[in-house]
């Protein structure tokens, strides 16, 4: 076991100059001074017309990188409430939903159900692993549903899901299917209308790297239908009445007008300057540079190798590191990485590589990184 002698001095609130750390985290992540500028801007009030212009182009600018012409909805929330909304508003009571996991946050979406009242079956793969076109066939001949719950990108295994080959079989059944994007969106590209996707949700915190406070999604025209035959749909998280705002270029309740004006920013840099193709690749970069330096370092990739997610890896400790110090060795450093996520604790340590992250950034931090195991 690799131990350090940390003489550290703890990290606190930093009121003046807000936080140093470089975060390879799977979210959130480092914010640009570009984004922060952004932010500080004076703005209007949610119901005048420069914030509708604004709304307007964050809307259109989610539709190009979703590739959708699907109404693109923002929540004043985190991912997980566009999730409660999708159980609250598209499953009536008599229905059958059926959440696909792959590892935690797909377990989130079964326990969203539960928690409101939802008729809600899970089938699971083993952590670590892929769904694959056979289990998902096999499982919906078994029994009827009306929506289907997946993650393209789960955060917690750094699993990405064949959505391409996967999501097809779903809709030969004639069901609604919700993709949670949380993790890849803005990262790796998703074709929601191709696709056929009924639901596709994220938050803007981790490819689109922007600070904390939204949820975005695409909605089809089968996902409105479907709600409006659904009662008690609840009141902050009701689609319907989102959607009838956004007609207007407005919300129901006043959002966080600065991160919407960096969602904006975000989106046309990310459209115009960079691009999607040149932003997927570069994720793609990072994912490949992470895994070769695992190997190169003895470690083992915890997904399955050809599903490895290229925003976030999950890496097993078979070198028996000590991942709590190690974890603090960095952020003496400057860097946060982090541990494995819930029942996967000290099993794996997980580094994101997502948002507006180089490779000559991530070389860097790995270099460090080498250098605290090894030493």
């Amino acid at each position: 076991m690799f131990l350090f002698d940390i003489n550290m001095p703890p990290i606190h609130f930093n009121k003046e100059r807000g936080s140093s750390l470089r975060l390879f985290t799977p979210g959130p992540v480092h914010v640009s001074e570009r984004i922060l500028k952004e932010m500080s801007k004076p703005n209007d009030t949610h119901r005048s017309k420069p914030y509708e212009e604004m709304h307007q182009q964050a809307v259109e600018g989610l539709q190009k990188l979703l590739y959708t012409k699907n109404n693109c909805v923002i929540f004043t929330s985190s991912a997980s409430g566009i999730m409660e909304a999708c159980m609250r508003n598209l499953l009536k009571d008599e229905e059958k939903g059926l959440v696909l996991s792959i590892g935690a946050f797909g377990d989130r979406w079964y326990q969203i159900g539960l928690s409101n009242g939802k008729s809600i079956i899970k089938e699971s793969t083993e952590w670590g692993k892929a769904l694959t076109p056979k289990f998902v066939q096999e499982i919906l001949e078994t029994n009827n549903y009306s929506v289907i719950f997946l993650q393209s990108n789960e955060t917690s295994t750094g699993v990405y899901n064949p959505l391409e080959e996967i999501v097809p079989i779903i809709k030969n059944y004639d069901v609604l299917v919700c993709v949670d994007a949380t993790s890849s969106m803005a990262g790796v590209k998703l074709e929601v209308d191709k696709l056929n996707i009924d639901i596709c949700l994220g938050s803007v915190q981790k490819c689109l790297a922007l600070p904390p406070g939204l949820a975005i999604c695409s909605i089809s025209e089968a996902a409105i239908e479907k709600a409006s035959q659904v009662k008690d749909r609840g009141y902050y998280l009701d689609f319907l009445t989102l959607l009838k705002k956004n007609e207007v270029n407005q919300t129901p309740t006043t959002p966080p007008i600065p991160q919407i004006r960096s969602l904006v920013s975000q989106l046309a840099y990310i459209i115009n300057n960079e691009g999607l193709t040149n932003r997927f690749q570069r994720h793609k970069q990072l994912g490949v540079k992470t895994r070769s330096w695992v190997d190169n370092l003895g470690l083992k990739m915890f997904s399955e190798k050809g599903h490895e997610s290229n925003t976030v890896s999950t890496i097993r400790n078979n070198l028996n590191v000590d991942i709590p110090r190690m974890v603090n060795k960095m952020l003496d450093k400057g860097f946060r990485i982090v541990n494995g996520y819930g029942k996967l604790k000290n099993k794996t340590f997980r580094i994101g590589h997502m948002g507006d992250l180089t490779l000559s950034e991530l070389e860097l931090m790995l270099d460090v990184l080498t250098d605290v195991i090894t030493n």
